[in-house]
């Protein structure tokens, strides 16, 4: 493992601790957020493919607002942690500094990765200790008490059945060209006899020409309201056309039509379940930190030239 990837690879840890002589740039309760750990931080959200070319401090600044508000959570977080009293995972801990020693070829190349960024085996241990101790306080204030039951799940989809009802949808071929005359071609030779897959290959405008036109199901509101009021009146088999909407000139045939039927619940359970456990994780997240900024002393100071 190079250098760089190494710093990379730290940043995963080292917004939750303050380094020593750094310029401060935030100040939480008292407890100083570097400049070193906020360039740190921006090295983090920015996209890692685009360390082969360089980034501009154009770039670096759009993310640095972000960068920060990450740190100040962060530092909130972990205090939090310590004032209920939780303690890290010793397992837990291990298992990520063996995870991190383990990237390199052996001791040597990862004690001189340490010294090249300042840092000892014991360092970076704390700092491991840090970030699994705030992973411990969102899954007690947040993660835990968001999951929904298998019963609360049923009473919420049984309150809320109309939410799940499959609409009715069509399956259809459609042919769209940009001539009217052409249109009224295609159409005659489909009245002919001609096959509709076969028209819609050969002089069809759109890319789904490719499929004979083959469309697949679409339910009201996704296709033009003018071939919509065409099509959900049709019977399976039958072809309808030309019809002018946005410019161009459209046939339809009618596949197949698909009624409207209601979802069980063994059909939208776990997708239920991660909706109702996303929106309970994000309004106790919110409520969570607002209480710890509504009391904590929170400085931001300007920011400094990058070294």
């Amino acid at each position: 493992m190079n250098i760089r990837t190494f710093s990379l690879f730290l940043a995963l840890f080292l917004p939750l601790v303050a380094i020593a002589g750094a310029q401060t740039v935030a100040v939480v309760n008292g407890v100083a957020i570097t400049q070193r750990q906020l360039e740190v931080a921006i090295d983090r959200l920015i996209p890692r493919a685009t360390y082969h070319g360089g980034v501009t401090e154009e770039k670096r600044a759009e993310f640095r607002d972000q960068a920060l508000e990450g740190l100040v959570t962060g530092e909130l977080q972990y205090q939090d942690a310590v004032a209920k009293g939780l303690k890290p995972d010793k397992k837990a801990v291990s298992a990520e500094l063996d995870r991190i020693r383990q990237r390199f070829s052996g001791k040597k190349e990862y004690k001189a990765a340490l010294e090249r960024e300042g840092m000892s085996d014991d360092a970076l241990r704390a700092q491991i200790e840090k970030e699994v101790l705030v992973r411990q306080v969102i899954d007690k204030v947040v993660t835990v008490p968001a999951r929904v039951s298998d019963d609360a799940l049923r009473e919420y989809y049984d309150q809320n059945t109309a939410r799940y009802k499959k609409p009715e949808a069509v399956r259809l071929r459609i042919i769209s060209v940009q001539d009217e005359k052409k249109a009224k071609e295609a159409m005659a030779k489909i009245t002919a006899g001609e096959d509709f897959g076969k028209i819609a290959a050969r002089m069809s405008e759109d890319n789904y020409r490719i499929k004979g036109g083959d469309v697949g199901f679409v339910h009201q509101g996704r296709i033009y309201p003018e071939l919509e009021a065409v099509a959900f009146k049709m019977t399976p088999g039958s072809v309808a056309g030309p019809i002018l909407a946005e410019k161009k000139w459209f046939i339809l045939k009618l596949e197949q039509r698909q009624p409207a039927q209601q979802l069980s619940f063994s059909d939208v359970k776990e997708t239920l379940r991660r909706d109702l456990e996303q929106k309970r994780s994000t309004e106790l997240m919110d409520a969570w930190m607002n209480q710890l900024r509504a009391k904590a002393k929170i400085e931001i100071l300007a920011p400094a030239a990058r070294p």
